[in-house]
């Protein structure tokens, strides 16, 4: 049997999942191949994209129609190296190829792959109902998470044909390499960033979405509360601008940039939590990895993976103000026992959501899915 997947793009958080997927569907029979679109300009700034040669990349044409970005991949080469048995695509309204591959689903089978429902940002109700829509034209739906499923089953789509993926990313790398990071290794970085044990750490895009305004300003008020607080901003992005200012006006925030392997597990070893008020989705996973609890807020617009956080347990989910995100950082970071049992909930977390998990529900979804297109 041949399967082929079409991703939006390739982010490198992406690379080992697809890498697994591949090998563990082989050796069940299944022969996968993974194909992706160019990365949207809304990420570039990121500059987390990947590739491989092992997967084939489309040629795509980014559109913008009346305010609404759309994309638009070239599908020859995967329709050369077809036929396929079934076809998974982005759970999206913006690809414009999707609608094609669907008007042609009683040739070959397409499923779905992706959250359920928009939930990182308000659309209008006919764009939500366009991915219903979409979605029900599928034999299969792989949910990113249970509320995923949920909320398809809730548009009519048979809760017998959807797996729970259960998304995640691999963190085998990150645990190893904050493991070897060695006691003078670690000294020198908290020395060299003035870290005083009460330390919170930001690592993600610095874009509109994670709300680096509100970040910034709940860290000057947990500063100004305890003058050993911290902040350590890791990525890139649209806002990179204003958090390098922030670091050069204050010395309570230390900027790193994009950071990676080393420095990243330096980094979040030589941490004590994660600061999150903006969006929250695979940071999850890496913070169990680390033993460190995400405190966030109960802003609405989180991505699904916000669902693994327990209030209390391996995070904090604060009040929607920066006055309340302030005082929470702050109460963890002085109450040495809940920390250390949040930080023992979060690595307990992490044995259940990894990348090897989810490559094993996706495949035997891949076999329930097949199963169901050649009935």
């Amino acid at each position: 049997m041949r399967v082929a997947i079409i991703h939006p793009w390739f982010p490198q958080y992406r690379v080992a999942f697809f890498e697994l997927l591949v090998r563990q569907a082989a050796a069940e029979g299944i022969e996968v191949h993974i194909y992706h679109g160019e990365t949207p300009r809304e990420w570039r700034a990121r500059r987390d994209s990947s590739s491989s040669p092992l997967f084939h990349q489309l040629a795509t044409r980014f559109l913008s129609i009346r305010g609404r970005d759309l994309s638009l991949k070239n599908l020859s080469p995967l329709y050369a190296r077809g036929p396929y048995d079934l076809i998974i695509v982005e759970q999206a309204v913006r690809n414009i190829e999707t609608y094609g591959i669907v008007a042609r689903r009683f040739r070959t089978p397409v499923a779905f792959w992706g959250h359920g429902r928009t939930y990182t940002a308000r659309v209008g109700r006919a764009q939500e109902a366009a991915k219903q829509w979409l979605t029900r034209r599928g034999v299969w739906f792989f949910a990113y998470t249970e509320g995923g499923a949920d909320a398809v089953e809730a548009q009519g789509f048979p809760r017998t044909r959807t797996t729970i993926v259960q998304n995640s990313i691999d963190t085998t790398a990150l645990k190893q390499q904050i493991a070897n990071v060695e006691a003078p290794e670690l000294d020198a970085f908290i020395a060299q960033h003035d870290l005083k044990g009460k330390t919170a750490i930001f690592v993600g895009g610095l874009d509109e979405s994670k709300r680096i305004p509100f970040l910034l300003s709940a860290a000057g008020i947990a500063h100004s509360q305890d003058e050993d607080f911290r902040l350590l901003i890791a990525g890139s992005g649209a806002h990179s601008a204003l958090v390098e200012q922030a670091a050069s006006d204050h010395s309570w925030v230390r900027y790193l940039g994009p950071a990676f392997g080393l420095e990243k597990a330096q980094a979040m070893a030589a941490s004590q939590i994660i600061a999150m008020p903006g969006r929250v989705g695979l940071i999850t996973v890496d913070g169990f990895a680390a033993g460190l609890p995400v405190v966030t807020t109960d802003w609405p617009w989180h991505a699904p993976e916000f669902e693994y956080l327990v209030h209390g347990e391996n995070a904090v989910i604060s009040g929607n103000s920066i006055e309340g995100f302030a005082a929470d950082l702050i109460a963890v970071l002085n109450d040495d026992e809940r920390l250390r049992e949040m930080r023992a909930s979060c690595l307990l977390a992490s044995e259940r959501f990894t990348v090897r998990a989810m490559v094993q529900n996706f495949v035997r979804g891949l076999h329930l899915a097949l199963e169901r297109s050649s009935a």
